[in-house]
């Protein structure tokens, strides 16, 4: 016959075993998480700044025509 004791080791061993999975996933996932965000700001970033370069280009030959143009 089983005891309470028994169902009840059964139960802290399957949520020891549960939260070491859902540790081992929320460490899986911030690596993968972090490859993404340095791939993507390796990438992304100059093309950013490429942007920005070409606004402030745009934008200092509108004020010059605008000033020429008064």
């Amino acid at each position: 016959m089983k005891t309470n004791s028994h169902i009840n080791s059964q139960g802290k061993a399957s949520s020891l075993r549960f939260n070491q999975i859902k540790r081992t996933i929320l460490w899986l996932a911030g690596i993968f998480g972090a490859i993404i965000g340095l791939t993507l700001w390796a990438f992304l970033r100059p093309i950013f700044r490429g942007i920005g370069w070409v606004i402030s280009i745009i934008s200092a030959l509108v004020i010059i025509y605008w000033i020429m143009t008064l």
